[in-house]
């Protein structure tokens, strides 16, 4: 099956470096695939390189041009004649541990010469032509690098004490929140109750107070709206009639009946984890109530310019991101794209993921190398309120194919800003992880 790019092309490119076969190019108004020349990537990857790559999901299977693996790897030998693709190549026909094609051929020919043999014998029992053991992949076994513990690194403006030691002296700190601010949360927890579970989650880690939770704030919202909805209910009835003096008559019952039944089945439908499934406060999640989710729009732009996170991991689910889809969201790692920033009340805490996986580069020379990534080196440097953070590959066998291979740039330079000026940060840097922890001025 030939793939094909559709009208929804946005012309980004992405896709054209990442072939292996030159198939693509660019058409009038968008990219173009040669039947000719795509294989689906047949020989090089288990995978199509164009559609791992693409930002908005184009590339697609072309239903008017199926083609089976044999036509696709006999493409590939001829068009790279260069190269050697034997019968081991790398297919997604053979994904979840399939046996190639080439190996079920022998079988069936065993099978065909025994039969007549087995038709000349007597019928005393069936012969049973034996298949010939499946060759696994002739791709060389890396093993990983022993890692050599790594060096400390110190920069310009760090703080003379160990990132978990900032981190301790944050966390014992408490809460530096203006004390209007910490007064007026906890007066409006029958308003505040209302809001989504994550805004509540934020103003508690951000008070530290026990006078504020996300379980204490919903359940006082809950009895507020058991007043609230009623007094609206009766509201509607005044104005349906056009008569204030309904308010005083015995109709007006029935609507205050409904008003309550309905705070009592939203309140029912908020304390679902608590009631159905028997959860402590700590593990419930509270949902908004029914004008809590519009309230949130304007709270949260209130509160992110105190507390909570900042910057959350770049993973929508759909378009150039896809939730779960690993080949993406390495590569923006190779971009330095993958970080979060959180407001920890008197610091920044930046986390950051390097590249950890080794692309399938369509090379040869990819074979020899290991498919984890070597460690990244870093620097970090401080300018104006904003967070430097470049990385670099310094294994020099893969910066080699790097620089030569489309969607893996072999370093990256973030620039991070922050609200506010940074007195100074702490750093670590484990399992392909870099933590910055920047202190407010």
């Amino acid at each position: 099956m030939a793939t094909m790019i559709t009208a929804e092309c946005i012309n980004c490119g992405a896709c054209e470096p990442e072939c292996p076969n030159n198939a693509i190019s660019q058409g009038d108004p968008v990219y173009v695939i040669a039947p000719d020349l795509c294989t689906e990537c047949v020989g090089f990857h288990d995978y199509e390189a164009c559609a791992a790559v693409c930002p908005v999901d184009v590339c697609v299977t072309d239903p008017k041009n199926i083609e089976s693996e044999e036509v696709l790897v006999a493409r590939a030998r001829a068009l790279h004649p260069e190269l050697t693709i034997g019968d081991s190549f790398q297919s997604r026909f053979r994904k979840g541990g399939a046996a190639p094609a080439a190996a079920a051929q022998p079988a069936t020919l065993a099978a065909a010469t025994a039969a007549p043999v087995a038709a000349a014998k007597p019928a005393t029992a069936p012969v049973v032509a034996k298949a010939p053991p499946v060759v696994p992949s002739a791709k060389p076994v890396i093993a990983p690098v022993k890692k050599e513990p790594r060096p400390k690194k110190n920069f310009p403006n760090e703080l003379p004490v160990s990132f978990d030691e900032a981190m301790q002296q944050i966390q014992s700190g408490g809460s530096t929140l203006p004390g209007w601010f910490r007064t007026a949360v906890i007066l409006a927890q029958p308003l505040i109750g209302a809001l989504p579970h994550g805004i509540k989650k934020r103003l508690e880690v951000a008070l530290q107070s026990s006078l504020f939770t996300a379980g204490g704030s919903t359940a006082v919202n809950i009895v507020h709206n058991a007043v609230i909805y009623p007094l609206i209910a009766a509201g509607v009835g005044v104005a349906a009639n056009g008569d204030p003096a309904f308010i005083f008559d015995k109709g007006v019952n029935n609507y205050l009946l409904v008003g309550l039944l309905l705070a009592a089945l939203e309140g029912v439908f908020r304390l679902k984890d608590g009631l159905f499934k028997v959860k402590p406060a700590e593990e419930m999640k509270f949902p908004p109530s029914i004008y809590g989710a519009p309230l949130a729009l304007v709270a949260d732009s209130l509160l992110s310019k105190h507390i909570g996170l900042v910057r959350e991991m770049p993973i929508p689910v759909e378009g150039f991101y896809s939730k779960g889809f690993v080949a993406k969201r390495e590569r923006e790692r190779r971009y330095g794209n993958i970080y979060t920033v959180e407001d920890c009340g008197t610091a920044f805490l930046m986390r950051m993921e390097f590249p950890r996986w080794l692309p399938e580069l369509g090379v040869k020379s990819r074979e020899q190398l290991s498919d984890e990534m070597p460690d990244y080196d870093y620097d970090l440097s401080l300018q104006d309120g904003e967070l430097i953070v470049k990385g670099k590959c310094i294994d020099e066998k893969v910066r080699k194919i790097s620089s030569s291979v489309g969607a893996f740039p072999p370093e990256f330079t973030s620039i991070i800003p922050f609200r506010g000026p940074i007195s100074g940060f702490a750093h670590q840097f484990n399992d392909k992880t870099l933590e910055v922890l920047l202190v407010k001025a």
